[in-house]
């Protein structure tokens, strides 16, 4: 009896204690909830926010960013289509405006990296200081620099970092060839207008070379992006200043007149200042020989020949332009898709313009390694987009061929298109090829057309007498 009893006390006993615990237990667990929730109250008034805030706290900041992102592009998108809004209807009709803003803008002294000089005397006289900014390769700054090669005129090059363009920043015009006539900070665009500008204005000179200049007036055409483009409708023309401009008003210049009138008037000029004959005298002139008569005219003709320079037939200058807007909207659009055809043409195409350039000596080596590197895997994408752009053979090559033999057909049994001496055509050609002469596309070229012994007597005539001297810093 006394078991049973000591028995149900400790079964009283544990069961008393088991609630006891409980009841413990359950107390701590309240007094940690109760703490815990003072400790997010308090969390919440020193600005920490607990997690059942967090969401709309966490959508005002979000909405927050999203307004100040379309702030900022609204703004930006507003300057870039302001730009040039409110200069729009100025230069439009005058772009003197925006080349004087570009003039202000550009560094001072130009970084120039080359002064070409010549060791003969300038076939024309040129008294302006050129800085040319080129590419070193670029087909349309290799015109340009035959042409002054050509006609031995100095100029100093800057050579343009083709990946980061940093030295023609300051130009509203993006592309290259820039030519700048240093003595009345005037710009010139586009090679083809470059050529004709300098080349009108050695055929007549005038008091200022912006007299002629003037007359190479861009159109220029903004897009919705905001961007600029420019065109030159009478690129290819040379023109004629007024009088007025001239530095030599009495100066003759044939332009579109035919040789044959040029002698036709010089007859009549000196048959106007002949004195007056009498009756007897008179007659005994109609007694002339053809013979005499055919002297004459031969001795006047070569008169003007040797006193009026530059005696061209309209047909001979209208060649002249259809074959210079051939070499830009043709035959330049074949060179890029053959020298860049593969990955590793590509690369060895810009190692070898690196060379060319002397790259090494005016880039650093970081910028040489993207320009090489990046530029080739660059143009290796962009070669394959011109070959379908302008419809070219599945083989490039073909149709590099055809359009060099095409030349070669309209130069004909001439030393030059031209004629005896090279016109404005035979050098375009000419310098558009230079751009890929280290290329293995030009060798291929050179054995697989005609081509050659036109290229050397080019090559004979607008190399000689050059020096280019490459300026270290």
């Amino acid at each position: 009896m006394s078991l049973l009893l000591i028995s149900a006390t400790r079964t009283f006993q544990c069961f008393f204690s088991r609630q006891h615990l409980l009841l413990r237990s359950s107390r701590l667990v309240s007094t940690q909830i109760n703490t815990d929730i003072h400790q997010t109250k308090r969390q919440d008034l020193k600005g920490d926010y607990p997690s059942s805030s967090r969401p709309s706290r966490q959508y005002r900041y979000y909405l927050l960013s999203i307004a100040a992102g379309a702030l900022i592009g609204a703004a930006y998108t507003l300057r870039q289509s302001k730009k040039y809004e409110g200069l729009m209807p100025e230069y439009l009709s005058n772009t003197e405006l925006l080349e004087r803003q570009a003039m202000e803008a550009r560094p001072l002294p130009p970084p120039v990296t080359r002064h070409v000089t010549f060791s003969k005397p300038p076939r024309e006289d040129f008294p302006f200081k050129i800085t040319l900014y080129q590419y070193v390769t670029c087909p349309f700054c290799c015109k340009v620099r035959a042409y002054l090669n050509y006609n031995r005129i100095p100029y100093d090059i800057v050579e343009v970092n083709s990946v980061m363009r940093s030295e023609t920043k300051w130009s509203t015009y993006k592309k290259v060839p820039i030519v700048v006539i240093e003595n009345e900070k005037i710009q010139l665009n586009d090679s083809s207008v470059i050529i004709s500008a300098i080349e009108s204005y050695s055929r007549m000179p005038t008091k200022a070379f912006k007299n002629v200049s003037k007359l190479y007036q861009s159109i220029i055409e903004k897009d919705d992006k905001g961007k600029l483009s420019f065109s030159y409708p009478n690129k290819y023309f040379l023109v004629e200043p007024l009088l007025d401009d001239q530095l030599d008003p009495t100066k003759q210049v044939q332009t579109e007149k035919t040789k044959n009138d040029a002698i036709d008037n010089k007859v009549k000029q000196t048959q106007n200042n002949e004195p007056s004959k009498s009756f007897f005298a008179k007659f005994f002139s109609k007694s002339k020989s053809e013979n005499e008569q055919t002297s004459t005219s031969n001795s006047l003709e070569n008169e003007t020949t040797t006193k009026v320079s530059y005696v061209k037939s309209s047909d001979q200058y209208k060649l002249e332009r259809k074959w210079r807007e051939w070499v830009d909207t043709k035959f330049v659009h074949t060179l890029s898709p053959n020298i860049y055809c593969t990955f590793k043409q590509s690369l060895n195409t810009f190692l070898w313009f690196s060379k060319a350039g002397d790259w090494e000596q005016i880039f650093p080596w970081y910028q040489r390694w993207i320009i090489v590197y990046i530029g080739a895997i660059v143009m290796r994408v962009v070669a394959g987009r011109l070959k379908s752009k302008y419809n070219l053979n599945d083989n490039v090559r073909l149709s590099l061929y055809e359009y060099a033999n095409e030349w070669v057909k309209a130069v004909g049994n001439k030393d030059f298109l031209g004629g005896s001496e090279p016109n404005l055509a035979d050098l375009n050609v000419y310098g558009v090829l230079t751009a890929i002469q280290g290329c293995e596309a030009f060798q291929d070229l050179m054995s697989n057309t005609k081509i050659q012994p036109w290229f050397e007597r080019m090559k004979n005539l607008v190399e000689s007498g050059s020096v280019g001297n490459v300026v270290t810093a």
